[in-house]
């Protein structure tokens, strides 16, 4: 009974603290969010994290409290005050406790001191130069070019192809052989190769674990919350992630072709310690998977969102087609200079948000958007928010990649001149941004390229327009991407 009593004691100090007196509480927001994380917990497990608030944000205005000790902000100054402030490389935001399986080390991604991150990116950096990309876009060329034959033996049949698979075949070998030299050979066999099958296995602990960062006394029982399945898939894709790291560090003298590991570390340096293979590790299984789904949904949706817009779709494959005559003088370089092709490839990045789970931050105290926050407030962007809002974009939930246009394009439409293109940064700003942007542009457009120079590509009748559309977006936990079966046929004429 004493106990009971004390609980309900501390609990209702809290809520009151919360309230009242805590840093942010004169910032407005959901009452639920203000005095508990149960909000939060209750919308990321649906995976309406980002439209719940977008909607708080309409409701309540530009900042809002969306927890106990975190607020949101959908303005451009606000991303550019939070994410890309900095002094000599060092954020001035860091990062906040978001996702973190290292088992001890962080990597890259998951590093939350500044001065350590900072420390990792400069030896990620050379894998990401535009000579190190240079020297592997054979490897692009190869996984596209067998996806492309695969496409002329079964893409034509009656009853298609499902898209999402394939793109994601596609995607993680290239990303595998780019990392490590490792062939899953997905592709080749039509088949998910047992690490692709291990991570997105793990996507039910990921969510927890995620959720669990928000409520202390009880993550150390996070696995207690979690089906056995889910851990053993993080088990499994850490072990094969680890043996392929093995055996490439092994091989760093008879390798095949450039990659990742070449940067990080080159035959010429000391056989790795312990603690440096173990780290190496958690960096290179980072640089996997983020190697592959963004890209893989880059594949799939530009595709499926221009299908469905039949007239632009048309317009999209005359332009590639009319710059090559040959299927083998497409590469990305020649690809650069197609103004609608990059345009898609943008607008699909703003209908695909790579942010949806806001990209948290803890203020150091100091003010985003013209608000002093107070040092160890939570601060996020609402990515999802600013890219579906009218405010920002004009028909913010069509595919329109004419906004993305010169003025002097023949397909550029002045209802889309004020729009805030000058404030979307997809790969993010700062000394976090993504250091695989070129990388990605590169592959991305070599493979949309090559698709429709050489397929009549139709989406099999009977499926709805995406719901992707109205709430599509990429984050790792419970979610997934939509089906969609298409047809290829090899093109006529």
């Amino acid at each position: 009974m004493l106990f009971a009593l004390q609980v309900s004691l501390y609990a209702s100090l809290r809520c009151f603290y919360n309230l009242y007196l805590h840093p942010a509480c004169r910032f407005p927001g959901p009452r639920l969010a203000a005095i508990s994380n149960i909000w939060y917990a209750y919308h990321w497990l649906t995976g309406k994290y980002p439209m719940a608030i977008a909607g708080v944000l309409e409701r309540y205005g530009d900042v809002v409290r969306i927890g106990p000790n975190e607020l949101a902000f959908v303005t451009p100054q606000a991303a550019s005050d939070i994410y890309a402030s900095h002094t000599k490389y060092i954020e001035h935001f860091p990062k906040a406790s978001f996702v973190d399986l290292g088992g001890g080390d962080k990597g890259l991604t998951w590093e939350k001191d500044p001065a350590k991150h900072r420390a990792v990116a400069k030896k990620v950096a050379p894998a990401f130069s535009v000579k190190a990309i240079k020297s592997k876009e054979p490897t692009m060329h190869k996984y596209i070019d067998l996806f492309v034959q695969k496409m002329k033996e079964v893409g034509g049949q009656k009853e298609g192809i499902e898209l999402r698979e394939w793109t994601d075949w596609v995607a993680m070998d290239i990303s595998a052989d780019l990392a490590y030299g490792h062939e899953m050979r997905q592709v080749q066999q039509a088949k998910s190769a047992p690490f692709l099958k291990a991570i997105w296995g793990a996507n039910f602990l990921i969510a927890i674990h995620q959720i669990l960062h928000k409520f202390p006394l009880l993550s150390p029982l996070q696995f207690a919350f979690m089906p056995p399945g889910a851990v053993v898939n993080l088990l499994r894709a850490r072990r094969l992630n680890r043996a392929e790291l093995e055996r490439r560090i092994a091989q760093r003298d008879a390798t095949e072709h450039p990659d990742h590991v070449d940067q990080l570390l080159p035959a010429s340096s000391p056989a790795p310690t312990p603690t440096q293979k173990k780290h190496l590790d958690v960096v290179i299984g980072q640089l996997v998977v983020a190697g592959y789904e963004p890209i893989s949904s880059q594949f799939l949706c530009t595709l499926m969102f221009s299908l469905q817009e039949p007239a632009l779709h048309q317009q999209l494959v005359d332009e590639i087609r009319g710059a090559f005559a040959r299927y083998d003088d497409i590469t990305p370089d020649a690809l650069a200079g197609l103004p609608l092709l990059h345009a898609a490839l943008l607008e699909t990045l703003r209908l695909t948000v790579i942010g949806g789970g806001g990209l948290p931050r803890v203020s150091p105290g100091a003010t985003v958007d013209g608000h002093y926050i107070a040092r160890g407030v939570g601060v996020q962007y609402a990515h999802w928010a600013f890219t579906r809002s009218p405010r920002y974009f004009h028909e913010p939930r069509c595919f329109r990649p004419q906004r993305w246009l010169p003025a002097d394009h023949a397909a550029w439409d002045p209802a889309f001149k004020d729009d805030a293109t000058q404030h979307f940064f997809p790969f993010s700003q700062g000394p976090r941004a993504c250091p695989g942007m070129e990388l990605a542009w590169r592959e991305t457009r070599l493979f949309i390229g090559k698709v429709l120079w050489t397929f009549d590509v139709e989406a099999l009748p009977g499926q709805e327009k995406s719901v992707v559309f109205e709430n599509g977006f990429r984050m790792y936990g419970m979610w997934s991407k939509p089906q969609f079966w298409v047809r290829l046929q090899p093109r006529r004429g």
